[in-house]
């Protein structure tokens, strides 16, 4: 039987479909795990424990919404390496950047987060060759280390990652004795972050099943779409995708969507939308064939050739209205592919030589943001926009939007006790904000349950007790549109 393995880090909201017949070892899938295991969390000690004890009581709950995911991003977040820094949807080289084979080899010499991930890849291909799926560029160094971990001569690399670079990856000494396959294994969304009953079955061992009147039945896959992937002929889909390309879609592929994120560089209405090559679109065609209650929100590519600071900010004044129901889903700097064509005016520079793995290069062009804007911008709009999703991540896409409070306190806040120097504190943590709020030992009581919904929690505090820590609360990002 062949064996498909998957290396972290990448979308564990997701996974990989093999062929018939296959059978998958998702390392990504089992280092999260580990790494958010609440036992593991709950150890830590300083005070970056309290964030790890938080996201422990959220995990332990098992409710797969925003506040889970969060609390797996604290999670990763926590876990120190020499090698790699980690977030809930990234990898970042401590000493160099992926584009660099060098440094990518290096990295995974020294990376210590997924040692126990290789033993079992090196238990499980004894006597059969393996099939690492390299999606993208943030599993390179796991994939690395999974050659010379199984012996070249044992591996075949594949995935999207490896489709678009073979020519790139072929010239690395590393991988000399390596097969080569540019076939990329679909991948479908996780049951349990679409569908509710599957979800409650997970820990029971029951995995992609639902239930009807205490009948099991299949849950439906979701094929999960990004980059140029196309739509399935037949099925449901969702997607992470660029405006220009999702906006060509058949009305009838459109109709089979569950969730929908949009990539642009600007919006100007619905009716003319900028992509990430400098296409504008107009989406209400696209927004007219999806079924009505489909998820959908764009994410802001900030940074694009003449995309001045003032274009940007009006894109960003109209998505936080949720222009026609579409939601804003995030920020980040624009990078421009290194075999992407942009159709306005730029000048594109050569990668270093250095960088034999390059996807991205840099350009100028006129009233174009330089990095540091770029960077001081979205700081600021994320701080205007505590509600944007954890990450760039299929549950996100797929999840629907924020519904209103029912009660003040956030779901990604939790109140933990710690002990320090002067003995055991208690505070009301926020993973949204990743600030806390020390409580005074009289308040732990009503903060709590107010933390539990009471309506009545602080009932019992001054009118400037209350307002004092409400204040506080806020200031710390615990409660809901207070902050």
């Amino acid at each position: 039987m062949d064996l498909y393995v998957v290396p972290p880090f990448t979308d564990f909201t997701t996974e990989v479909v093999p062929p018939a017949g296959a059978e998958v070892l998702d390392l990504n899938e089992h280092l999260v795990q580990r790494l958010a295991d609440p036992r593991r969390l709950r150890s830590a000690r300083s005070r970056t424990g309290l964030f790890g004890r938080a996201a422990a009581a959220i995990l332990e709950r098992k409710a797969f919404d925003e506040a889970h995911l969060r609390a797996i991003g604290t999670a990763l977040r926590l876990a120190a390496d020499p090698a790699v820094r980690l977030t809930i949807d990234d990898l970042e080289l401590a000493e160099g950047s992926t584009q660099s084979s060098r440094d990518v080899l290096g990295a995974a010499d020294r990376c210590e987060l997924f040692g126990p991930e290789l033993g079992l890849a090196a238990e499980a291909a004894a006597g059969r060759r393996a099939h690492v799926v390299v999606d993208a560029e943030q599993q390179l160094p796991a994939a690395f280390a999974l050659v010379r971990a199984l012996g070249a001569h044992r591996v075949t690399l594949c995935g999207r990652l490896v489709a678009e670079q073979v020519a790139a990856l072929r010239r690395v000494p590393a991988l000399a004795g390596v097969e080569w396959r540019e076939r990329t294994p679909e991948r479908v969304i996780r049951p349990i972050w679409y569908a509710p009953a599957a979800a409650s079955l997970t820990g029971t061992g029951v995995r992609g099943t639902s239930t009807d009147g205490g009948f099991s039945r299949p849950v439906e896959p979701v094929r999960w779409l990004t980059g140029k992937d196309q739509p399935p002929a037949t099925g449901p889909w969702a997607g992470w995708l660029d405006a220009a390309r999702v906006a060509a879609f058949p009305p009838e592929a459109l109709g089979r969507c569950r969730g929908l994120t949009i990539s642009m560089t600007r919006i100007d209405f619905l009716a003319a939308v900028t992509g990430l090559n400098g296409m504008t679109v107009n989406l209400r065609r696209l927004l007219a064939a999806l079924p009505a209650e489909v998820p959908v929100a764009c994410e802001l590519a900030v940074g694009a050739p003449g995309m001045a600071a003032g274009v940007v900010g009006e894109s960003l004044e109209l998505l936080a209205d949720g222009p026609g129901g579409v939601r804003a889903a995030g920020l980040r700097p624009y990078r421009m592919g290194i075999r992407s064509v942009w159709a306005g005016q730029s000048v594109r520079f050569p990668p270093p030589a250095a960088d034999d793995l390059a996807r991205w290069i840099d350009f100028a062009a006129p009233e174009t943001m330089g990095a540091r804007e770029v960077r001081t911008l979205i700081g600021h709009w994320r701080d205007r926009l505590p509600g944007l999703p954890p990450g760039r991540l299929a549950a996100c896409s797929i999840a629907g939007a924020p519904s209103s409070p029912a009660c003040v306190w956030d779901p990604c806040a939790e109140v933990v006790a710690d002990s320090g120097p002067d003995g055991r504190e208690t505070f009301a943590v926020s993973l949204r904000s990743g600030r806390s709020f020390r409580l005074h030992q009289g308040l732990v009581a009503p903060v709590s349950r107010l933390a539990a919904a009471d309506p009545h929690a602080l009932d019992g505090l001054t009118a400037g007790a209350r307002a004092w820590l409400t204040t506080g609360l806020a200031e710390a990002g615990v409660l809901r549109g207070r902050g």
